[in-house]
């Protein structure tokens, strides 16, 4: 059974992932496709990511609607957690209800993609793939599932301002080219999405934000992260900003017609969201 939404005309959602993007990044380095974005759609630069704020802790947290102290990812070691409680991947829930998700990232060592493998078959991710290495070669991997009508979800993680930030500095010029490139792919994201004659409703946020080398902090530098939406189905202005990221999996599912799970900490943000019970047209699945 759907939620109120449930009869969307708009079964197909696109998660982007810019990891490490401080919101204070988008206005100082005029990111012209994240910040024409915002202004089109629903965004607050103040929604907070998870703590300890670090990627994969942040990510888990992203996917599976759950704090940290609940799924257990608490570190930067990559490996399989023990939950502390019960854990609903939101992969999981789309498959429940006939929906697709594809996932897709940066090529990751080789001796990692056993685990990685693992990690998306216990996330319930119909897709996975690891490929390339920036934005761009990411993308160009994502394009077929991008351009696909087949209703779902499709995500993107993408690494180039965190791996600037790590070996720069957050701020430094070179992280300013990393997140220029990541912001160029932001454009291409929405002119697939054009492209296809069929509407998306669009998620971009951050894993975390930086400071100096490093995060993982409390501090506003390392929390603070964007949370960006557009679409038929969203609400232009701005919306609350005591977002947090596992807030994303209750909202992703709320805009493809699917109920809450009750393992879900978060909650949809139901204020840029618009309802239309009015229009029942939700996409046919491709055969």
């Amino acid at each position: 059974m759907h939620a109120d939404i449930g009869s969307s005309p708009v079964r197909r959602v696109v998660l982007v992932v810019l990891d490490g993007l401080r919101p204070d990044a988008i206005p100082r380095f005029h990111l012209h496709n994240v910040a024409g974005f915002a202004r089109r759609g629903a965004s607050t630069f103040r929604a907070q990511t998870v703590s300890p704020s670090i990627t994969p802790c942040a990510m888990a947290s992203l996917l599976t609607g759950a704090a940290p102290e609940r799924h257990g990812v608490q570190s930067e070691r990559f490996h399989l957690p023990r939950p502390r409680g019960p854990v609903h991947p939101l992969a999981t829930e789309l498959r429940r209800h006939s929906l697709s998700s594809s996932f897709f990232m940066p090529r990751v060592p080789f001796l990692m993609r056993g685990i990685a493998s693992r990690i998306s078959t216990l996330l319930g991710l119909g897709e996975f793939r690891n490929h390339g290495r920036d934005a761009h070669e990411v993308l160009d991997a994502a394009r077929v599932a991008l351009e696909s009508n087949r209703p779902g979800l499709v995500a993107m993680h993408w690494l180039d301002a965190d791996r600037a930030g790590h070996e720069f500095g957050w701020m430094s010029p070179e992280y300013l080219q990393a997140i220029s490139n990541a912001d160029r792919c932001v454009g291409h994201v929405l002119e697939a999405c054009a492209q296809t004659g069929r509407p998306r409703n669009v998620l971009l946020l951050s894993d975390h934000g930086g400071h100096g080398r490093s995060h993982g902090t409390d501090c506003d530098e390392d929390m603070n992260i964007p949370w960006i939406m557009h679409g038929p189905n969203i609400k232009p202005g701005p919306i609350d900003p005591t977002l947090c990221l596992y807030d994303a999996c209750p909202t992703l599912a709320h805009l493809l017609g699917v109920p809450r799970a009750r393992e879900w900490d978060g909650r949809a943000a139901m204020e840029a969201i618009l309802v239309d019970s009015s229009s029942p047209h939700a996409w046919p699945a491709e055969p």
